[in-house]
């Protein structure tokens, strides 16, 4: 076997028990969506969630097939990680806020980022298949900023401080997806750098925004699930 087939088989092994998660998460989200009440199955907050986990588990997947192969897979991740998962990211997050003026907020953060996306490919800045790092920065800056909004509602409306945080979906998912996006941007920053000089140090660094991925992909699984129960026996689990 050759060298380069060696690193690829290497690479989807260390890999495949995150692809296996991440797969598992999108189909257990599928399954107890299928048995959400109709009126729940319009909640637009579950049905971002279900939308983030089916496309993590598609991209995941698809892009772990192209590595073991070694066919380039950057446009995969810059595609429906870099654009299409980051506006899913800020959807959920617009549908967990309270205020209208912050709502729309978010809402105009989703457009910047697109028109910004946009721009910067059509100059010439950014490309489908580099690392991502210039798209990476424009969706930390948006989606931490709406986190932001989030949190400043937490600490300043009464509907929430009637609320323990505790026990609320909102709050754990839109915590998680803080650390999952500003670990993410830590490793688009210097993936080139550590790959290429500390490839050890890489795959260590690697590890932390994939395992915050998998709590938050979990955490998602968790909401809809909380609603099935709820409706089933009559519960109330959590509050999204």
């Amino acid at each position: 076997m050759r060298i380069d087939e060696l690193l690829y088989h290497a690479f989807f092994e260390r890999d495949f028990y995150y692809i296996k998660l991440i797969v598992f998460f999108g189909l257990v989200g599928l399954i107890g969506f299928l048995f959400l009440s109709k009126e729940d199955k319009t909640n637009p907050t579950l049905l971002y969630s279900l939308g983030i986990l089916i496309l993590t588990a598609f991209y995941e997947f698809f892009a772990s097939i192209l590595a073991a192969q070694g066919i380039d897979n950057h446009w995969v991740y810059n595609i429906f990680n870099g654009h299409i998962g980051a506006i899913l990211f800020l959807l959920l997050i617009r549908s967990l806020l309270k205020k209208k003026a912050h709502r729309k907020v978010v809402l105009y953060f989703s457009g910047a980022l697109l028109v910004i996306s946009g721009a910067l490919h059509f100059i010439g800045i950014a490309s489908l298949h580099d690392g991502g790092e210039y798209i990476a920065l424009v969706n930390t800056v948006f989606i931490l900023s709406s986190c932001g909004l989030y949190f400043f509602e937490l600490i300043t409306m009464d509907e929430f401080l009637a609320i323990n945080p505790l026990k609320s979906f909102s709050f754990w998912v839109t915590t998680t997806i803080l650390f999952y996006i500003s670990s993410s941007f830590m490793i688009y920053i210097s993936y080139v750098y550590l790959y290429t000089h500390h490839l050890e140090v890489y795959y260590m660094v690697y590890e932390i925004p994939r395992h915050m991925a998998l709590l938050c992909n979990l955490l998602l699984c968790f909401g809809i699930y909380s609603y099935v129960l709820k409706q089933r026996f009559e519960l109330e689990t959590i509050h999204v």
